[in-house]
């Protein structure tokens, strides 16, 4: 304490003392403030100016290198399961729904799709940062809308040195020969208000050396402490305009806070839709995928059967035949046509195993929520299953899905679910934010229609003296002390004016009003549009639900009268081959059909909360806002990357993160057990499946869909 108090009377001792020594510590300290102001004095390992040049030099040598750096877990892919390891049976991994759903969510970074737009378009994607990125955006994000109104603090330092000569000496106050050493010190605090005035207060102080003989001390000290009010009272006043334009906009160009508000709605409303849109293609991806294993299990049953047709009719016969030595009994073109069949079914097995690269089913493609496409194998239906998840393209297991679609009837009133679609799709909501953007820039443009009219408040303290501060006498005309003469306050000064400027014709500002309205009358109309748009779709998902319904049932029906129908024909010993051979067949595509109505069916419901807007409560979703920024030292896993981030308190509000309704970790879990027991109709056990599919056939049933209104939708 006592080595800065005699470092306080030393400056002040030196600011006492005229001459060349007071000029020298005034550059000193100027040089040092800006050598310090520059970081060449910071010692930091991360941040200093030596460690910036060699980071740059780094990512400058790798920019002209070129090459791409690959992750290490995606460095050596592992090789996709082979055909041998699928007929041995131990690669199977059955997975439900939710917990597929919940590994999709934990690992999405990005939320993914399966038409390429990471590779085609990588900046449309959206990933579970755009909200943040939108929030912390310094040119047209909310902080940046909020810092137009931040204190500034402002501060000032000259050093002037003037050797002159004038032809007049009055002018140099008795001397032509004028030589003076003057520094110049100004520091300022101001702030703008919401309501459009500017708030300044300043600290002014001068010293001035020189030789002029009429000057009462040799070197002198003026200070000043000075107050300055502005206040707009046409253009650019009033709470409203500077909420929604901010103090620095431009017609045309407004940046305030509620825009900046509303960009990150709709921002967020955009991520919504974006979210449902994975959602929806996870569960597309995961019925697909269904689909095909039920097509490949139907298909391979029907190929057993012939071959084993073919075994004990053929073949068996044959060899006892030549084991005896007797002419042959085989009719050959019986044998050839039951051949051949064997072939073509072997073929439709394997097709149905490895399928085609197709996109399968996903958002848009016939219906908004999707529609479930035909032709994709099982291989090809888990491999898009796994881009959706985050998986890896192979892991040496192939996915089988554990959940079987429901078989009941799901009720919804129209009424109720027309009037969801209206308020809740994403895709209205951030339409009808857009409509209100336009509007509140509209008033924000007639505000540019007044004249520029600001009025003006100034007032002052001065103070006078030979020396900056330190004792002696601090009035009358020639005080010692310019702070003490200062305190005194007997030089008080003040200034009230206005300010008026004005555009004759307000040509820009007409043409702002004519944007911003041609702009508000644009956005209405595509308003009008969408919905309606979406009452079509709803329409048509509300007409899907039924008609898939009905095949469902007409497609049990059809599969059990084709199961009658082949254990007839196998239970009669007159059947010729085409008739066995066509019993199996119609079998199989009745089963086939039959499970397929079945994906149908789940994806029509899911299609239906999709049109409504209830995606995600339908799944027991929600949206959970978490903090931007990790705490200094955590680094969030990458298989955590839509998950829980540990936050700093100092963290900006950030954008959304996917998250159950039902558990507070980012995993999917479904309703609990007894509401369960309520709607979902009883299983009803079925026989044997093979080795590689396990699955139970519940009974049909007919179950009321509560609306969101009065109650989260759940199976």
């Amino acid at each position: 304490m006592r080595g800065h108090t005699g470092l306080l009377s030393g400056l002040v001792r030196l600011l006492r003392r005229p001459g060349r020594r007071r000029v020298r510590f005034g550059l000193v300290l100027a040089g040092g403030l800006c050598v310090a102001s520059a970081g060449l004095l910071d010692g930091g390992e991360d941040d200093g100016p030596l460690a910036t040049a060699r980071r740059v030099e780094r990512l400058s040598a790798a920019i002209d290198r070129g090459g791409v750096e690959v992750y290490g877990d995606l460095r050596h892919p592992r090789q996709p399961v082979s055909v041998q390891d699928l007929e041995k049976g131990e690669c199977w991994r059955d997975e439900a729904l939710s917990d597929v759903m919940a590994r999709g969510l934990r690992t999405s970074g990005v939320l993914r799709d399966i038409g390429g737009v990471v590779l085609r378009s990588p900046d449309a994607a959206m990933s579970t940062v755009n909200r943040q990125l939108q929030q912390v955006d310094p040119r047209f994000g909310r902080e940046a809308a909020l810092s137009a109104f931040d204190a500034q603090l402002s501060a000032t330092a000259n050093f002037n040195r003037n050797d002159r000569l004038y032809n007049n000496s009055f002018y140099a106050g008795g001397t032509n020969s004028f030589l003076q050493d003057y520094h110049d010190y100004r520091m300022e605090l101001s702030k703008r208000t919401v309501a459009g005035s500017q708030v300044a207060v300043r600290s002014l102080a001068d010293f001035d050396s020189n030789n002029a003989p009429a000057n009462t001390f040799r070197s002198g000290w003026n200070t000043a402490v000075e107050g300055e009010v502005r206040q707009s009272l046409l253009q650019g006043s009033g709470l409203e305009f500077n909420r929604i334009a901010g103090p620095q906009s431009q017609p045309g160009s407004y940046n305030g806070i509620l825009i900046a508000q509303v960009n990150g709605d709709m921002t967020n409303a955009d991520f919504q839709g974006s979210l449902r849109d994975y959602v929806s293609n996870v569960e597309n991806a995961y019925w697909d995928l269904y689909s095909a294993w039920r097509n490949y299990d139907a298909l391979r049953k029907s190929h057993d059967a012939v071959a084993k047709l073919y075994h004990e009719k053929y073949e068996l016969v044959r060899q006892a035949e030549q084991q005896r030595g007797g002419p042959s009994s085989i009719n050959a073109v019986d044998e050839a046509w039951v051949r051949q069949q064997v072939l073509q079914l072997r073929n439709e097995v394997k097709e149905a195993l490895y399928g085609r690269l197709l996109n399968g089913t996903e958002v848009r493609n016939g219906s908004a929520g999707g529609t479930l496409q035909s032709g994709g194998g099982v291989l090809a239906a888990e491999r898009r299953l796994r881009l959706l998840t985050g998986l890896p393209a192979a892991d040496g297991h192939v996915i089988r899905p554990a959940d079987e679609p429901t078989m009941a009837e799901f009720l919804f009133s129209w009424d109720m679910t027309t009037e969801e679609a209206l308020q809740r799709r994403p895709e209205l909501q951030r339409q009808n934010l857009a409509v209100k953007k336009r509007e509140l820039e509209l008033v924000a443009a007639k505000n540019y229609l007044k004249p520029q009219l600001d009025a003006v408040g100034r007032y002052r303290v001065r103070g006078f003296g030979d020396t900056f501060a330190g004792g002696g006498t601090a009035t009358g005309g020639a005080p010692d002390t310019s702070l003490g003469n200062l305190g005194t306050g007997d030089h008080q000064e003040w200034a009230v004016g206005v300010e008026f400027s004005v555009p004759l014709g307000f040509r820009k500002a007409h043409a702002a009003v004519s944007h911003a309205e041609l702009n508000l009358m644009r956005e209405r109309t595509v308003q009008r549009e969408q919905q309606r748009e979406v009452l079509s779709s709803l329409s048509g998902a509300w007409t899907d639900r039924e008609r898939t319904w009905q095949s469902l049932q007409d497609s049990l029906d059809q599969y059990l009268a084709a199961r009658r129908y082949h254990e007839a024909i196998d239970a009669r010993d007159d059947s010729t081959d085409d008739r066995r051979i066509d019993a199996v067949r119609r079998m199989s595509a009745a089963e086939s059909q039959f499970f397929r109505a079945r994906a149908e069916y789940a994806i029509a419901l899911k299609n239906l909360h999709f049109e409504k807007g209830s995606l995600l409560e339908y799944k027991d979703m929600r949206v959970h806002e978490r903090s931007a920024v990790p705490a200094e030292g955590v680094q969030p896993a990458a298989a955590d990357g839509a998950a829980e981030a540990t936050a700093s308190a100092a963290a900006v509000t950030a954008g959304p993160v996917l998250r159950p309704q039902a558990d507070a970790i980012s995993q999917v879990r479904p309703v609990s057990a007894a509401d369960e027991a309520e709607t979902r109709p009883a299983a009803a056990p079925v026989e044997r499946r093979p080795a590689f599919w396990r699955a139970a056939k519940p009974q049909l049933g007919r179950v009321s869909q509560p609306q969101a209104a009065a109650g989260r939708a759940k199976l």
